[in-house]
């Protein structure tokens, strides 16, 4: 099931706090050595938490409790482990991913993904390096690559471009947005990542094929203006043969159709038309 969207500063429902209890007297191991080591541990256990993070409280590997509220605390340090997230809002960038679209042309896409963290259980135990800046040791996070599988299966199923009125890349930007972000957020669920967007910020062919489609546009748009001066020189030119024939001017068939060649030439020509008399002699 899908993670419910929570504010950034709200911690998950499978994270629970820590009791009072638990922070002094975790369990009797704990215990017994803070008060052989006192007042040594007394210092060690002072611990602080700074507002924006949630931090997983572990005795002995064993999972207590998520505090949440920033402050400064003591816990009994014996056997402790504090795991600490940061829930503010963060950013990932996936930048030139290449994705093959609905007719099987390569095209690069970037994309933004705005986050936050909301479990601190979630992010440091149940999932090894949920997000980048979390640990890693420099290998892709969790989200990274959850974000870049989910982004080639939704750009596959659109062209990159598609005639006025149906789908594609360059026209769904809105709706794909919306449907990656409910994707995405299905996805890393595990890791109590929040997903509050996640955008198409750049769009193009891939190199390899980029001249070849700038040619077909190019061809394209050039039989497409084609397509308006012939179809504006057609009616330029019924109106031009019924302007002269209303003016009582004397036409036959063979004028008729010298004058309608003439206009058409000249309007649809990509040169000057240069005038031309016939002298009789």
């Amino acid at each position: 099931p899908g993670m419910q969207v929570m504010g950034s500063g709200t911690a998950s429902s499978a994270d629970r706090e820590v009791s009072v209890v638990s922070k002094v007297f975790p369990n009797i191991l704990s215990s017994a050595l803070c008060s052989i080591t006192a007042p040594c541990s007394v210092l060690n256990g002072i611990k602080q938490l700074n507002p924006n993070e949630h931090a997983a409280i572990l005795y002995w590997g064993e999972y207590k409790g998520t505090m949440t509220d920033p402050g400064l605390y003591y816990l009994n340090p014996c056997g402790l482990q504090m795991w600490k997230i940061s829930t503010k809002t963060q950013t990932l960038q996936l930048k030139d991913i290449k994705v093959l679209d609905a007719r099987g042309n390569p095209v690069v896409i970037s994309g933004v993904v705005t986050f936050a963290g909301t479990s601190a259980k979630k992010a440091t135990i149940d999932v090894d390096h949920p997000w980048p800046g979390s640990g890693g040791g420099g290998k892709e996070s969790f989200l990274e690559l959850q974000a870049a599988a989910v982004l080639k299966r939704v750009a596959s199923r659109f062209p990159y471009e598609a005639p006025e009125g149906k789908p594609s890349l360059q026209s769904e930007g809105g709706n794909i947005s919306s449907e990656l972000r409910q994707l995405l957020q299905e996805k890393v669920a595990i890791t109590g990542a929040c997903i509050h967007s996640f955008d198409l910020v750049d769009l193009s062919y891939a190199p390899e094929i980029a001249q070849v489609m700038l040619v077909r546009q190019q061809a394209e748009a050039l039989v497409d203006a084609r397509r308006v001066i012939v179809s504006a020189a057609v009616d330029m030119t019924k109106d031009a043969v019924g302007s002269l024939r209303s003016s009582g001017e004397p036409m036959d068939e063979q004028t008729c159709k010298q004058v309608t060649t003439n206009l058409l030439t000249v309007i649809c020509s990509g040169a000057a038309a240069t005038p031309t008399v016939t002298m009789n002699s």
